[in-house]
């Protein structure tokens, strides 16, 4: 490759380390000055722009709060400790009887 070529002059690939005249080197995508054998075009996805689209949604509210409902049932009405339930129990009501709300029959 040592040879007089008018405008050119020896130049290396950065690749394979080759020598070279300067018109046969050309400078790749990463900016190396290589051979014809090691150029290599830069793939054309890598500037693809894609358009962003709003994700946001067109209208919301907060979740309401959870009602709680309280059924008052017989058992629960009744004036005795671990079976009567919270604000419906009453001291007046003994029927049905504590034997028949804790037989498990």
């Amino acid at each position: 490759m040592t040879y007089y070529k008018s405008g050119s002059f020896n130049a290396i690939c950065d690749v394979c380390g080759f020598k070279f005249k300067s018109n046969e080197i050309q400078k790749r995508w990463d900016g190396l000055m290589v051979c014809s054998k090691d150029f290599e075009h830069d793939h054309p996805q890598k500037y693809l722009r894609v358009h962003e689209r709003s994700q946001g949604l067109p209208w919301s509210r907060p979740r309401p709060e959870d009602v709680f409902v309280v059924v008052c049932t017989a058992a629960g009405a009744t004036a005795f400790a671990d079976i009567a339930t919270a604000d419906c129990a009453r001291a007046d009501i003994t029927f049905p009887s504590y034997n028949d709300l804790t037989s498990s029959t």
